[in-house]
């Protein structure tokens, strides 16, 4: 379905038909991300005047320009106030009551556009980056006085401004606000997983022994030498690595893998050493198809290109050195090397004849979207940007206090997501004779505390330091290190600390207080959740109290019949949620487990292997029906509840 243009034709001319000739707002927001989004809806909601700049040519930042949506967590994941809003208005499409966390790109779009009008949100300006920032400053403390954006003739004034771009420029054009980028030292913070990092292959898949060299004996291309990488621990500009997440299409109607303009074939011998290493392993790149889109209607075979940790994948860290504070006409160029590092892998795989056959016949099932992002080549118009530049507040997110407490009293949204570091480097390392080999240097994915995830985020994370910034919020950019923002990088907590920071603008519009740092906390609290429904305190799903839990669940026609038994509550939690144990010789290791994972429960080998899956998220106690089988032969079971504890 061709909407990309045609929603830039809505938009615009829907946006631009009651803009003010003095260009004046409450608050403006800068970036259509879904924090951008839910900022401007949550001010529109409680009546303020908004207006809505984009710096790309398409709505949404990742949430629909990029092709991602509130995936990271998949169906299990809680999703509370406008975020949810958002989920069921792309169920609502598909003629669905559920949740569709992960809609195609234009069902995307068209649904924050329905959030900004029923918002009353009356300007929204595509394409119109900022360019400038005027400051002034009385009694010692500044505010944004103007913001000059590409697409206005003069500067727009507004009472507040929020900034909710993957890069801060609004922050960063104001001048005089504390903000960084890279990676801290460890020292810096006392953070054990700060800093550069010593390359190796612990949770690396594929091959490990592939060489990194041309015949010449030059380092091939997307591999930078050893040298260049610091001390462990110490700090460095260095970025987590960006990539489109590519719509894939296993559709008849596929577009095929175009020829990238200046195609090498010898830019690619990285992909064909990790094939000849790997024995002709196309992972080594990209599964195929890649992941689908959690909420889609089965019968649409889209999928998401992500990621993956493999010397070849599609994750490409040496491709944005300089990004942060790159002018927007470098930015632009480290964009298109992307693009034709993405497609141009792609269409080698896909053609070269020295991939193996079975590979090239794989690639060529598959290719990209027809009926997305057209207006663009078939590629999202918003580059995955994990990290960029990030603000520094009076207060700092980092590794040992993301968690600690993990309730915190001004808490406006909640986060659920491990630390999660992409690759940050790909290295040719000498390993003896002449020979050198590519390592990766930097991922990590522990979890964040006692093997679960969740904790509260400050509304004072998005604040500037006192004296700076008094009419700025930051709801993307947040004042952490780069080992906490690892985490914070969720759209879906994105989208609910973007709306806390369109309801706190509330305070300084209607004159109860004069500075972002002043705003009552209670009273942003009190309203995300009575009004937005917005969940300010975790954990996600929080369960009930022990003593109004069943005291067994009795599991009843699992085609495994092993899984078939009493499951008695267990004086242990997962996740936030109590568990249920079935002890019997026929389970794996002599134990089946009824628990929850981010909302949705399932019966497995705890940790290891999943044999069966409720359907959908459903919080603290598992359905009785509507289960599917994962390991497990089918049937799938039902499950009946025993009475309540005491």
């Amino acid at each position: 379905m061709r909407l990309v243009g045609l929603l830039a034709v809505v938009v615009l001319g829907w946006l631009h038909g009651s803009v003010s000739a003095a260009v004046d707002y409450d608050v403006v927001v800068y970036g259509s991300t879904p924090a951008g989004v839910a900022a401007a809806t949550a001010a529109g909601q409680l009546g303020m005047s908004v207006a809505l700049y984009e710096p790309l040519r398409m709505i949404g930042g990742m949430g629909a320009a990029g092709n991602l949506a509130l995936n990271d967590g998949g169906l299990g994941a809680e999703r509370t106030g406008l975020a949810k809003v958002f989920t069921l208005l792309n169920g609502k499409h598909y003629n669905l009551t559920t949740e569709v966390p992960h809609p195609e790109s234009f069902v995307a779009a068209a649904s924050f556009v329905t959030m900004l009008q029923d918002a009353g949100v009356k300007t929204v300006k595509l394409d119109c980056r900022v360019t400038s920032a005027s400051v002034a400053a009385e009694a010692g403390v500044s505010k944004i006085k103007d913001a000059t954006f590409f697409c206005e003739k003069a500067p727009v004034t507004a009472t507040v401004f929020i900034d909710a771009s993957y890069d801060g420029d609004l922050m960063v054009a104001a001048g005089d606000i504390d903000y960084t980028w890279g990676r801290e030292s460890n020292t810096t913070y006392n953070e054990s997983l700060a800093g550069a990092r010593v390359p190796g292959f612990v949770g690396v898949h594929g091959p490990q022994h592939v060489n990194a060299l041309y015949p010449n004996g030059s380092i091939v291309k997307y591999v930078a030498n050893i040298s260049e990488l610091g001390a462990p621990g110490s700090a460095d500009d260095a970025l987590m690595a960006f990539q489109h997440r590519m719509c894939v299409s296993g559709e008849a109607d596929r577009v095929p893998w175009p020829k990238p303009a200046g195609y090498n074939r010898d830019d690619f011998a990285l992909v064909q050493h990790a094939l000849d290493a790997s024995g002709g392993d196309y992972s080594v790149f990209s599964r195929m198809p890649p992941s689908r889109l959690p909420g889609l209607p089965e019968h649409i075979k889209k999928y998401c290109l992500c990621c993956g940790i493999t010397v070849a994948a599609s994750d490409q860290p040496m491709l944005n050195k300089g990004w942060a504070n790159a002018s927007w006409e470098r930015r632009k160029q480290i964009v298109a090397d992307h693009t034709y590092f993405e497609l141009g892998t792609f269409y080698y795989l896909a053609n070269d004849e020295a991939v193996p056959a079975h590979v090239r016949a794989v690639f060529n099932d598959y290719g990209l979207c027809a009926d997305e992002f057209q207006d663009f080549g078939f590629v999202p118009e918003q580059l995955y940007v994990r990290i960029s530049n990030r603000l520094v507040g009076d207060f700092v997110l980092t590794q040992n206090n993301i968690a600690e407490p993990r309730a915190k009293p001004d808490s406006i949204a909640v986060g659920d997501w491990s630390f999660d570091e992409h690759m940050t480097g790909k290295y040719a390392v000498p390993v003896g004779n002449g020979k050198y080999e590519v390592m990766l240097e930097g991922n990590f994915w522990p979890a964040i505390a006692n093997n679960s995830n969740w904790y509260d985020v400050p509304y004072k994370a998005m604040v500037p330091k006192r004296g700076t910034g008094a009419n700025l919020l930051v709801p993307v950019c947040l004042s952490a290190s780069a080992v906490a923002y690892s985490s914070t990088r969720i759209e879906n907590m994105f989208m609910n600390v973007g709306s806390a920071a369109g309801v706190a603008a509330k305070q300084l519009v209607d004159g109860s207080v004069a500075t972002v740092q002043d705003v009552n906390v209670s009273k942003v609290q009190a309203i995300l959740a009575s009004t937005f429904q917005q969940r300010i305190h975790g954990p996600p799903f929080a369960p009930p109290s022990p003593s109004s839990l069943p005291k067994y669940f009795d599991v009843h026609n699992a085609g495994s019949p092993a899984w078939n038994g009493r499951y008695m509550l267990a004086k242990k939690t997962y996740s936030g949620n109590y568990m249920y144990e079935f002890h019997s010789a026929g389970c794996p290791e002599g134990l089946c487990s009824l628990y929850a994972e981010n909302g949705t429960w399932r019966l497995a080998q705890l940790g290891k292997e999943l044999f069966y899956l409720a359907s959908h998220a459903t919080g603290s106690l598992p359905p009785p029906t509507g289960w599917t089988a994962a390991n497990g032969t089918k049937p799938a079971p039902s499950l009946a509840a025993g009475p309540v504890v005491g």
